[in-house]
């Protein structure tokens, strides 16, 4: 096939789905007058043929326009390249490393000996008065402040030495990994256009198509206060599409790419299974050789005639006004954001963040304190949601400055109320304690025993406001006939009261105290062991 003109062309603008994305770029060319045949080459292998399409600005006609297969020779790697460039330099600085090491073992030793040497010396001479002792111990002194900081740097050295082999060792990895992934010869698509120009001057193409392997998640950092809960919400993009995205504009939409068709079931037929007759051995090899497969490539449909008015001193005129975009908005329950600034996110297949949203919530601060398990109140932070909508997603918790742990955030309608952050009260303190404990005969002939207990819980608010809060407790509960729970008595009625778990819901006010009492009586016949046991 002849060679043809290429249309060099630049991806300026992606909108990004749950699961895809449509990207859109743009290239210019000037163009004599007359039948033109232009290539848009090296587009991705994942691009859906069927979506593509072609338009622009400029007097000029866009007659039609193919979408093909082409089988590109591969000839380099960038990322291969960077690896191994990578391997190459961890090598060096290993060999470094081990280079200083023997050195400072040289002079270790070399230390060592002198010491050792001067011993000796120092052994003949100083008897027959001809030197000092002073002198071997301050030579000691000097070699030993030597060694031991020759032996930090060999330390320090032996921990880079390690982190730089576990480092090589990932990287040879990822180059045997990349190694074994990559092929000689790589598939791409490319775009043949077809244009009639009417005079001489540049024309502007604008192509847009539909490619999967690209998809986003939210992702939240929840940032908790008294009375309001500041949320940042985090577009992460993950492209697997083989095409860089560099500098583009990009819009992220909540909606997903599936086609929704109706469909009717057919009649359920059951009957029995008679095998087909078997076919002459010369039907068959003609049928194989019908069934060859045919020549890739898709012939897109013929567009409308396009006038394109070149404009040399001017801009060149839209062919359609431009899409409307926001900020952020809402449509048919679709959300659309358009991030502010142009964006890169590479084809590596590597989580990208970028801040989309910021928006402030009220929030109410609750607080739960289980008596069984727990000695200190928990405290829950209640956002509402008013006009906006949270997304599934992961989010982080912080209370100021402080980081509660992450959790995972189911879809949050408008108005709606969720909790959305824990942790330990400082500004609650709670105690139970056991008050009063007794144990006597009962029964006829005294022959059960009763065992009396009353507690005492305790709430304190050292906040300035009133603090509303859950309460959990428990007392036995028998489902045997010979041990009885009875005389149950309570300073303030549990809300709950199902299988001696109790429920008080209680408001504390503000740097003021909330005790609650309660007692019950436990009968069962003397001699029987209870279990558990009881306190």
């Amino acid at each position: 096939m002849a060679k043809l003109p290429k249309l060099d062309t630049k991806i300026k603008a992606v909108t990004i789905y749950r699961n895809g994305a449509k990207v859109e770029r743009t290239g210019t060319i000037e163009l004599k007058p007359g039948t033109h045949k232009l290539e848009i080459d090296n587009l991705t292998r994942f691009l859906d043929k069927e979506s593509v399409r072609v338009s622009g600005r400029g007097h000029a006609t866009i007659v039609s326009f193919d979408t093909v297969d082409m089988t590109v020779e591969v000839s380099g790697y960038a990322k291969l390249d960077t690896l191994i460039k990578k391997r190459e330099d961890l090598e060096k600085r290993l060999t470094k490393i081990q280079g200083e090491l023997e050195g400072i073992s040289r002079r270790v030793n070399f230390y060592t000996q002198v010491l050792d040497n001067s011993a000796g010396e120092f052994s003949r001479w100083i008897p027959a008065g001809e030197s000092d002792v002073n002198q071997l111990s301050a030579l000691e002194t000097l070699v030993t402040t030597q060694v031991d900081q020759l032996h930090k740097i060999q330390i320090k050295l032996h921990e880079d030495r390690e982190k730089v082999q576990k480092e090589l060792a990932m990287v040879k990895r990822e180059i045997e990994k990349f190694q074994s992934e990559v092929n000689q010869y790589e598939i791409t698509n490319s775009v043949l256009v077809n244009v009639e120009a009417h005079k001489l001057g540049k024309c502007e193409f604008n192509i847009s198509y539909f490619v999967s392997r690209a998809y986003w998640e939210p992702t939240y950092d929840f940032v908790l206060s008294e009375d309001s809960t500041d949320v940042t919400m985090y577009t992460v993009v993950q492209n697997n599409t083989q095409e860089d995205w560099d500098k583009v504009s990009l819009t992220v939409s909540t909606a997903s790419r599936r086609t929704a068709t109706i469909t009717e079931p057919s009649p359920y037929f059951v009957s029995i299974y008679a095998p087909p007759p078997p076919r002459p051995r010369r039907a068959m090899a003609k049928e194989r050789k019908l069934a060859a497969p045919a020549a890739s490539g898709a012939v897109a449909d013929e567009l409308e005639v396009e006038e394109m008015a070149i404009m040399p001193e001017e801009p060149l005129p839209d062919m359609a006004p431009p899409p409307v975009t926001a900020t952020a908005m809402e449509v048919g329950g679709v959300f659309v954001f358009v991030l502010p600034d142009p964006v890169r996110v590479s084809a590596d297949g590597e989580p990208h963040a970028f801040p989309t949203s910021h928006i402030t919530l009220e929030a109410d601060r609750k607080f739960f304190w289980n008596a069984v398990d727990f000695a200190e109140a928990i405290e829950v932070t209640t956002i509402e949601t008013g006009d906006s909508v949270l997304l599934p997603g992961k989010a982080r918790i912080y209370f100021q400055d402080e980081y509660l742990g992450e959790t995972h955030l189911n879809l949050v309608a408008p108005n709606e109320k969720v909790d959305v952050g824990m942790r330990f009260s400082y500004d609650l303190k709670v105690e139970k304690k056991l008050v009063a404990k007794s144990t006597e005969k009962k029964g006829l002939l005294k022959g059960n025993v009763a065992r009396d207990y009353a507690y005492e819980l305790t709430i304190k608010n050292y906040r300035q406001k009133m603090s509303a809060v859950k309460i959990m407790d428990r007392i036995p509960h028998s489902d045997s006939e010979v041990i009885k729970i009875e005389d149950r008595k309570f300073s303030a009625q549990p809300k709950k009261d199902e299988l001696g778990v109790l429920t008080w819901e209680i408001e504390v006010p503000k740097e003021g105290e909330t005790k609650i009492n309660y007692s019950f009586q436990v009968e069962y016949p003397r001699g029987q062991i209870i279990t558990p046991p009881l306190p």
